[in-house]
C-alpha cells in the first residue's frame, strides 16, 4: 500500500510540474538583474540586466552587461538588442545588434521574405545565411528556450550571433531547483549547443517566474564560461519602460 500511494504522489508531482510548465504565461514586461561571474572558479566580475517587452505581436528585449575591474578594462562590457515580432512559431527577430565598448558596432539584418540573414560590421556586410521560421539571435533564444522546455522535445534550429550563423540544436534537460540571489527557484533547463561547436549555452528557466531566464551559462571553445544569475525580477511597463525607450532611439 505505501509503494502505491508513493507512486501516485510521484505521478502527481510529475503531473503538476508538466502542467505549470506547459501553461505557464511570460510577463509581457518586465527587468531581470543578474550577477555576472566568470571562469571556473566562478568569480563574481560584474552585473548585468535584462529588459523584454512584449505587445502585441511586437517585442524588443537588450541585455546590458558592465564588468568591473581587469574584467572591464579588457572590454567586457556591452549591449545586446533585438527586436522583431511574435507569431505562433514564437520570437521571429528582424535585427540583432551587439554595442561593444571600444568597437563597431555590429548587427545582423534578418530577412525573412528572402530567408537570409545578413552579418554587418559598422554598416557593412561580413557574412550572411540562410534563415527558416524558429530561428533566432543570441539574444531572442532565451525566450524562445521555453517552448522547447514547454513540448519537451529537442529542435533544430539557425542561432544567429553578431559574428556568425550557427546550425544549432536545442534540447531540454528536465526539472532542476537554483538557489539563487532571489531565493530557491523551480526551473527547467534547455541546452543549446552547436553542430559545429562555437556555441554552448545553458539556459535555466523559473516554473515560479513564467518560464523567465533566471540563469544562462555561456562556454566558449577556449573553456571560458560567463555565468549570469538573476539577482533581482521586476515585472510590467514600469520596469522595461526606460530602456525600451532608449532603445527605440538607438535602432
Amino acid at each position: 500500500m505505501r509503494k502505491i500511494v508513493a507512486g501516485f504522489v510521484l505521478t502527481c508531482a510529475m503531473l503538476a510540474t508538466s502542467s505549470m510548465a506547459a501553461t505557464a504565461k511570460t510577463p509581457p514586461a518586465g527587468s531581470i538583474q543578474f550577477d555576472v561571474h566568470y571562469g571556473s572558479q566562478g568569480f563574481k566580475i560584474g552585473e548585468a540586466r535584462h529588459d523584454w517587452r512584449i505587445a502585441g505581436t511586437r517585442y524588443e528585449m537588450s541585455l546590458s552587461l558592465e564588468a568591473k575591474g581587469l574584467a572591464g578594462l579588457f572590454g567586457l562590457q556591452y549591449e545586446q538588442r533585438s527586436v522583431g515580432s511574435v507569431d505562433a512559431g514564437g520570437m521571429r527577430p528582424e535585427r540583432f545588434v551587439v554595442d561593444q565598448r571600444g568597437r563597431k558596432l555590429e548587427s545582423a539584418e534578418f530577412d525573412w521574405q528572402a530567408a537570409r540573414v545578413s552579418i554587418r560590421r559598422d554598416g557593412v556586410e561580413r557574412r550572411s545565411g540562410s534563415i527558416q521560421p524558429g530561428d533566432q539571435d543570441l539574444l531572442s533564444l532565451w525566450h524562445q528556450a521555453r517552448r522547447v522546455a514547454d513540448s519537451g522535445k529537442a529542435v533544430k534550429l539557425t542561432v544567429v550571433t553578431n559574428k556568425s550563423v550557427k546550425q544549432a540544436t536545442l534540447e531540454p534537460k528536465g526539472a532542476e531547483t537554483l538557489k539563487l540571489a532571489i531565493g530557491e527557484v523551480r526551473t527547467l533547463r534547455v541546452h543549446a549547443w552547436a553542430e559545429q561547436g562555437e556555441l554552448d549555452i545553458d539556459i535555466w528557466l523559473s516554473q515560479q517566474h513564467g518560464l523567465l531566464p533566471v540563469r544562462i551559462r555561456i562556454a566558449d571553445e577556449k573553456g571560458g564560461v560567463l555565468d549570469q544569475r538573476a539577482s533581482r525580477i521586476e515585472l510590467g511597463e514600469t520596469a522595461a519602460a526606460a530602456p525600451a525607450a532608449r532603445n527605440s532611439t538607438q535602432n
